[in-house]
């Protein structure tokens, strides 16, 4: 027992300090790999909270953010917090077995919690203006088109502020349970199911709320004219999620025909205004059909 507590002991102070080394780092290089450096921090949390129990974890991470707020600057600080909490969570849920749903949902709460606190909560105390980013951002984007500006005012981009906070999360998230799930699994940690973008297979009844929202909301917007910020919202979600599915499926493609190095033609694709759309169709095809298990059904014939 005492060598079982010994052994804890140190691993947990080292952790600590080399979440302090890499404060120290961030602050000398000037904030240049701050965000890469907290997803990174996540995984010797979920790590030792696998290993131990959720109240050694919480220990690390108390210990650990005192030696960051010694030497972190604001944002990396704010930033460490949301990584020791997507620490704790996926540490113990991983333990407990918890469903792969559970483990994005929850992951999705810690960063987009995150993210509140830095463009809203202290977005005076770190210098940031959200809606003034936006604002350039929409200026940047109408300048090659101007006729866009007809079709999306200033006033409506800037009322999806807190769509674009939430798309921004669920990357954040997306980018955290990956590392976790590539590193961890070298050190026989079980995940419940891949998180690869390409597993990614919306179900059908998914699906269908889906597409009532879609096809509703440009409906109500376009035919009955009636505008709302809520109607946005649900065709925006509903058209990025079918177009996540068809990047999901493309993906799928590639590892299938063991091309997997032209995925990141694919994932470029999906920034590109005509081709996103065309994503959109394939990510519907492939909820509503059984393309999947035919491709797979046809390559092993052929094989």
């Amino acid at each position: 027992m005492g060598k079982t507590n010994t052994k804890k002991m140190v691993q947990g102070a080292m952790i600590a300090a080399i979440f302090g080394a890499l404060s120290l780092l961030n602050t000398y290089t000037g904030s240049m790999f701050d965000i890469f450096i907290c997803y990174v921090m996540v995984i010797p949390l979920v790590w030792y909270g696998y290993t131990y129990t959720l109240k050694d974890n919480a220990i690390v991470c108390v210990v650990a953010m005192i030696v960051i707020a010694m030497m972190g600057l604001p944002f990396f600080i704010i930033s460490s917090i949301s990584s020791c909490l997507a620490g704790l969570f996926i540490g113990e849920a991983l333990k407990r077995q918890a469903k792969k749903e559970t483990i994005l949902l929850g992951t999705l709460v810690v960063t987009f919690l995150n993210n509140i606190l830095i463009y809203e909560v202290f977005s005076g105390l770190l210098g940031i203006h959200f809606m003034a980013e936006m604002e350039e951002m929409y200026m940047t984007m109408i300048q090659p088109i101007t006729a866009l500006s007809q079709k999306i005012s200033l006033d409506f981009f800037l009322s999806m502020a807190p769509l674009v906070i939430l798309l921004t999360s669920v990357m954040e998230m997306y980018v955290i349970l990956l590392l976790c799930q590539i590193t961890l699994t070298r050190l026989n940690i079980q995940f419940p199911g891949s998180f690869h973008i390409a597993t990614m297979h919306l179900s059908r009844k998914t699906g269908l709320i889906l597409v009532v929202l879609l096809f509703g909301s440009y409906v109500v917007q376009n035919f009955i004219g009636y505008q709302s910020v809520y109607l946005s919202y649900a065709y925006t979600i509903a058209v990025v999620t079918f177009a996540l599915q068809g990047l999901s499926f493309l993906s799928w493609l590639l590892i299938m025909k063991e091309k997997p190095r032209w995925m990141i033609l694919v994932f470029i694709g999906i920034l590109i205004p005509m081709v996103n759309s065309l994503y959109v169709v394939v990510g519907i095809i492939d909820i509503f059909s059984d393309l999947r298990a035919n491709l797979l059904y046809n390559g092993h014939s052929n094989d």
